[in-house]
């Protein structure tokens, strides 16, 4: 029996080397790794060097200004003076660099380069000026030195090549010290002493992964118990569980639509292969979408709701899992059949798809029926009619919140009345709705509807004792003519309303391709707008205003222009209406008068100079201040900054006297007038 119980042992002794030798591969790392728990471990170590990088530098420091004190007329100064500065810098970098140069984190590399500097500036002393000095500053070296090596043993014992790497520069110098002195005994205690700390760092980063692991491992426990009692509570679901290559290796009954027999067909199935057999499901949902996005990541989900083939949706929820080596492997969450609820349920299910105001679908709601009418409606046929409240803003300023939302309750009754039961009517925010129409493509049947919304919305509303007015705009768009995904649909939808709107409002209008190309170029434009507005590449000519009788020149207009790198130019009424749509206005036309001012300033004449003025900064607030501040930068005379009659200005600020009243010399140019003429009829309109 002794003989097979050794040989037991011997067996069992040599079944923990790969263990052991996994751990020591873990705690001993040069990067943050690929898996989740291991990332938040080694980050852990990382973090736990940072925090006692101040006490660990004061004490450097410190050592090192003994030093030199202690050696100053045994050693040059300038010997001395280099190693302190050098040490300080290295100071320097280390703070610099394991705080992460002002990021969150520091690299692992960073950290052992730091550390493999510092330990070579400490082997300076002992190596170099050792035989130089005194018997007591000799002893002082070497109780510097061995106290730095204690030191890094418990500063560094986190990271254990770190570790090892300053414990084993400094203990060999040592040990070369004391075989130079003549000591060979004292080496031979010096190597022990060293391999000593090495140990008891080793030991310390196993313990401190242990903790950090147990730490993470008991967080996630806490996760799965939170999601069990979700599972209790809702009475309903199942739990699931996959391996590393999602594919399902434990499923629960819901009592319901899973039954145990389909439970076997699942099981061994990979999730991809359940959810989107085809990969048309992924193109179409954005809850797919995500999921698929974390099931890439490992990072954990929670109430993300697929459509699947059989035409359900369900809603998920899941945790990544890893092994004791920090290993991915697999995922384990909780699941329910959401299908009846998300419309008809009166849970949280149904509330979060519900607006609260006009109990109408809300933006999640109406991005899901688009997903499954292009799923699963006759040839993946859907249109989408975004509407637009005309005039609704005027009401809610001047009338307040109270009759507002009376006013979008009545909008929401009628456009559910006019729509029909085959639609689902939903409020996308603010004064904006949505209508779906699965399985409708006939753009006469659509056009149709448009106009029937527009006169139903256009109609009186009588609300709190009053009668109020206002209309509507419609954008149409149909897939998959026009789109094959709820992204593309809407997005086209919404540049269908903006035509409509500058056509005039008050009608509709169905998407073209040359409105996204169009939007396209404008985007573009844009950019380069912005670009040219930080590079110096817009300019100003200056256009003579000539008096008839005299024929003499009497001032300039300024005028904006604009030279693309390849376009070349761009004609103002190509990129003027870009800057306001942008929100540029006030921007360039804070730089036009000062650049105008600037220019006029260094005419040697009395000639007047004219600035464009938009509608847009007459409105504003800081049209004064900007004219008075470029007046005083720039030594121009006010009444040289040319100014004309204040009343289109005062016409288009709503009867009050706005910015450009209280400017002084200023001029509202033909291209101003026009803007505030228009603005103020569109005013008057409302």
């Amino acid at each position: 029996m002794a003989p097979v119980a050794a040989f037991e042992g011997k067996e069992t002794r040599a079944n923990r080397w790969p263990e052991r030798l996994a751990w020591l591969r873990e705690i001993c790392f040069v990067s943050f790794g690929r898996d989740p728990l291991t990332s938040k471990i080694r980050r852990a170590q990382v973090a736990t060097l940072r925090d006692m990088l101040p006490a660990t530098n004061l004490v450097a420091l410190f050592n090192a200004m003994l030093l030199v004190i202690a050696l100053r007329h045994f050693v040059p100064a300038v010997d001395l003076g280099v190693w302190l500065t050098a040490l300080f810098g290295l100071v320097a970098a280390r703070l610099y660099h394991v705080l992460g140069g002002g990021s969150d984190e520091a690299t692992p590399l960073t950290v052992y380069l730091m550390v493999l500097g510092s330990a070579l500036m400490w082997s300076v002393p002992p190596l170099l000026w050792h035989s130089h000095a005194p018997p007591h500053q000799q002893l002082l070296i070497f109780l510097v030195t061995v106290g730095m090596m204690c030191g890094g043993s418990v500063t560094l014992a986190s990271m254990p090549i770190a570790c090892w790497t300053f414990v084993l520069i400094l203990g060999a110098v040592m040990t070369v010290l004391d075989l130079h002195i003549g000591q060979p005994i004292l080496a031979v205690m010096t190597v022990g002493f060293t391999l000593m700390l090495c140990w008891i760092g080793l030991r310390h980063a196993r313990s401190f992964v242990e903790h950090q692991r147990d730490s993470i491992e008991l967080e996630e426990q806490s996760e799965l118990v939170k999601l069990m009692r979700e599972f209790k509570a809702s009475g309903s679901g199942w739990l699931w569980e996959t391996n590393e290559r999602l594919m399902v290796t434990y499923l629960t009954s819901d009592g319901g639509r899973l039954s145990l027999r389909r439970i076997r067909r699942l099981l061994g199935r990979r999730v991809a292969d359940i959810l989107d057999p085809g990969g048309r499901t992924t193109q179409v949902s954005e809850g797919a979408q995500a999921l698929f996005a974390h099931f890439e990541e490992h990072t954990p989900f929670r109430d993300i709701a697929v459509p699947t083939r059989q035409g359900r949706w369900w809603s998920l929820s899941g945790k990544p899992m890893f092994d004791k080596a920090g290993r991915f492997a697999g995922w384990r969450g909780l699941g329910s059949d959401i299908t009846e609820s998300r419309v008809d349920g009166q849970d949280a299910v149904q509330a979060a798809r519900r607006d609260p105001l006009t109990d109408l679908a809300n933006r999640l709601l109406v991005r899901e029926a688009i997903e499954e009418a292009l799923l699963w409606a006759p040839a993946n046929s859907c249109s989408l009619l975004l509407v637009d409240l005309d005039r609704f803003k005027l009401v809610n300023d001047t009338l307040g919140h109270a009759v507002g939302d009376m006013l979008l309750k009545e909008v929401a009754n009628r456009l559910a009345r006019t729509a029909g039961a085959d639609a689902l009517v939903g409020r996308l925010g603010g004064d904006e709705f949505a209508i779906v129409l699965p399985g409708t493509t006939s753009r006469a049947r659509l056009g149709a509807l448009a106009n029937r919304l527009i006169a139903d919305l256009s109609a009186v509303y009588p609300i709190g004792g009053i009668e109020l007015h206002i209309g509507a705009t419609v954008g149409i768009a149909v897939a998959p003519d026009d789109a094959s995904s709820q992204e593309e649909l809407t997005t086209s939808a919404d540049l269908a309303l903006y035509r409509a709107k500058e056509e005039g409002r008050g009608t509709h209008c169905f998407y073209e391709r040359w409105m996204s190309e169009r939007a396209q170029a404008h985007r573009q434009i844009e950019s380069d707008l912005r670009g040219a507005l930080q590079s110096g590449g817009l300019s100003l000519v200056y256009q003579p205003f000539v008096e008839a009788k005299g024929k003499q020149v009497v001032g300039y207009e300024a005028l904006l222009r604009w030279r693309h790198p390849l376009l070349g130019d761009i004609p103002p009424d190509q990129f003027v209406p870009i800057i306001e749509d942008a929100g540029l206005m006030n921007q360039i036309g804070t730089w036009v008068i000062r650049e105008a001012c600037a220019e006029a300033a260094g005419w040697p004449g009395p000639e007047r100079i004219a600035v464009n003025v938009s509608a847009t900064q007459i409105n504003g607030t800081s049209l004064a201040g900007t004219v008075i501040t470029a007046l005083a930068e720039t030594g121009l005379a006010a009444d040289r900054l040319e100014r004309a009659p204040g009343g289109d200005a005062e016409r288009a600020g709503g009867g009050r006297r706005g910015a450009a009243g209280q400017a002084p010399g200023l001029s509202l140019s033909r291209a101003g007038r026009r803007a505030c003429r228009a603005r103020s009829r569109a005013r008057s309109r409302a």
